[in-house]
């Protein structure tokens, strides 16, 4: 089984041409860091967030070529996108954004889980990097098994081991 046919629970689907209106509304609603105080010009603004989302699909394209991107959807809309890598050593969670109508609700943390799933029964670990500036992220990821592997002055890269898979369901089932 393929990674989008096991995330099948999610309406897993590759990117598609007509999803770059979602990715633009998603990645902008991941950078209100780029909009300042809000007092700036909206044409300006849109520029400015149309070339930091293009500077970082080129950053992943660049350092993750063998990367997959995956929409993920709800009622037939698309809701949240990740980009995974998965090489020989270990899976990496590249990215992973859901619109703010989606957060908050368990659907990353249900989202986190299968991508373990998918690891241990490929007997891989599941890699990522977090930014410091991301404590909610950080608290999630924290508490679904994964660790530190190597904190940084931005970003810390986690990881999380298969065999702890059954720490995690035994601790969800008490």
């Amino acid at each position: 089984m393929n990674l989008a046919a096991h995330l099948h629970a999610f309406g897993a689907r590759a990117l598609a041409p007509g999803d770059a209106p979602f990715l633009a509304r998603l990645y902008a609603s991941t950078r209100q860091d780029l909009l300042g105080s809000g007092r700036a010009d909206p044409a300006l603004a849109a520029s400015i967030m149309s070339m930091q989302q293009r500077l970082q699909m080129a950053d992943y394209r660049q350092r993750f070529p063998d990367a997959i991107y995956l929409i993920l959807e709800e009622g037939g809309e698309p809701v949240a996108r990740i980009v995974l890598e998965h090489g020989p050593l270990a899976m990496r969670l590249v990215d992973i954004a859901l619109l703010p109508h989606a957060r908050g609700r368990g659907t990353g943390s249900a989202v986190l889980r299968a991508l373990q799933q998918w690891a241990a029964a490929h007997r891989l670990p599941l890699t990522l990097s977090v930014h410091r500036s991301n404590p909610q992220a950080r608290r999630l990821y924290l508490g679904l098994g994964f660790a530190i592997e190597r904190a940084g002055e931005h970003a810390d890269a986690l990881r999380w081991e298969p065999a702890r898979l059954d720490f995690i369901c035994t601790e969800q089932s008490q």
